[in-house]
């Protein structure tokens, strides 16, 4: 019998090993809690039915942390969790990591609090790194102490309940100077703030991400913004104009593909509450409490837009360069008012959309070059692609400009470059050629 036991004791070393395997492969058990509760109108006393619902970590609204709250970290790494409420106003969450958390919830035609916390903190797309100041600070932290909060611990329910504010809206009526309704235009509203003693307009964040986009007028021109708490605003008008060319083809097998030529002329325009043109002089108004704001009608003066067209020349001998861009500034202030790139089908520049004043012209790069069809994939049948290889590059160059009317013709000449524009170039080109060195066509 001796001789049986290597082999039993084989059977019970596997059958334990095995049993040992099994109990690291056996997840964990799961540690998270869940949260659950109602949303209200509180002006209908009705439940909010199918509104949006965000499970937003404490540590991402801290005071000086970035107002970029869908990046996922902050302070640490944070996830912003969304549902959507049932008909009977009822959310739920489930397998929520331990932690705190801010329950906030919107509904169209009722204030979200990150439309408040966007006044609050009052930043401009190139603040959002910036500390807050005192007052910020105090805004933000008395927005936040009116959130709803709750504590989520390991394998525990998690109830709050969450009340949305009826907010006030504008609405108004687009139409361009021809008296004809300018449909399809974005249409934002926009809020007064003041930082350093100085008064601009900010867009109002309405989300953390944004799921829809901005409200366009309908066919009659007609637009509406709603949910908005009491405050100074204006809107914003957008007009854009883009014929890039899109080139689509059908396989064989049915698959549609479509590809973008990128020397399409585009520009575009904004108008203001008052039919400014210019931001720095729109014309604000206060919205009170669940405000009906109507009338705020905005005229596009298109009869009063013009275009210019014209070339980048050689200062030295006139010729007409092929390669580079033109801007054009308000000249008082140097605001931007457009801008537009040559390409190798068209070595000129126009500029569209420009309301009548003084301006400035300018270029900052320009170049004579050679285009070279670059490789282009099998089967492609979109537009053809070039590189350009630039035989002499130029200096940069502004004149002075008086719109009245439309212009053709316009020349800008550039000078030969200086020292530190050509060690420029150089170095863009040669950042360019490691690019293109490390670009394999498909």
């Amino acid at each position: 019998m001796a001789t049986k036991r290597p082999l039993i004791c084989a059977i019970i070393f596997c059958t334990t090993f095995s049993a040992a395997q099994q109990s690291r492969d056996r997840k964990l058990p799961d540690a998270s809690g869940t949260v659950t509760g109602h949303v209200f109108f509180d002006d209908a006393k009705a439940p909010a039915r199918k509104a949006t619902v965000y499970l937003q970590p404490v540590a991402s609204l801290q005071v000086d942390a970035s107002s970029e709250r869908s990046s996922g970290h902050s302070n640490g790494p944070v996830t912003t969790v969304v549902v959507g409420t049932q008909f009977d106003g009822s959310y739920s969450f489930t397998h929520v990591a331990p932690g705190s958390y801010y329950v906030i919830a919107s509904c169209p035609g009722y204030i979200s609090p990150f439309v408040s916390l966007s006044l609050a903190e009052g930043r401009s797309p190139n603040e959002e790194s910036m500390p807050l100041s005192p007052q910020q600070k105090a805004a933000k932290v008395s927005v936040l102490r009116s959130l709803p909060r709750v504590d989520v611990q390991s394998n525990l329910p998690s109830a709050v309940d969450a009340v949305l504010e009826r907010g006030a809206a504008i609405s108004g009526i687009v139409t361009y100077d021809d008296g004809s309704p300018a449909a399809g235009l974005r249409v934002e509203a926009l809020a007064r703030r003041i930082r350093d003693g100085k008064q601009t307009w900010n867009s109002v964040d309405s989300q953390p991400i944004r799921l829809t986009m901005p409200p366009v007028t309908d066919d009659r021109g007609n637009y509406r913004i709603s949910g908005l708490p009491p405050g100074k605003y204006a809107i914003e008008v957008s007009l854009n104009f883009d014929n890039t060319k899109t080139y689509i083809s059908t396989s064989s097998s049915g698959t549609v593909s479509g590809s973008g030529s990128s020397n399409g002329h585009s520009a575009s325009l904004s108008v203001y509450s008052g039919n400014s043109l210019r931001e720095k002089n729109a014309v604000g108004f206060t919205l009170q409490t669940r405000e009906e704001h109507t009338g705020e009608d905005v005229v596009i003066p298109i009869s009063k837009l013009h275009t210019i067209r014209g070339n980048i020349v050689s200062a030295q001998d006139g010729h007409v360069v092929n390669s580079g861009s033109v801007n054009i500034s308000n000249a008082d202030d140097h605001s931007y008012a457009g801008s537009d790139g040559l390409t190798e089908e068209d070595s000129g520049f126009t500029l569209s959309f420009i309301f009548e004043g003084d301006y400035i012209l300018s270029s900052f790069a320009s170049a004579d070059v050679d285009y070279v069809p670059a490789p282009r994939p099998q089967g492609d049948l979109g537009p053809p692609q070039f590189n350009a290889h630039p035989r002499h590059l130029y200096g940069s160059a502004s004149m002075s400009l008086h719109i009245d009317g439309d212009l053709d013709g316009v020349t800008l000449p550039v000078p030969e470059p200086t020292a530190k524009e050509a060690q420029m170039y150089k170095d863009l080109l040669r950042q360019q050629e490691r690019e293109d060195h490390t670009t394999v066509p498909q």
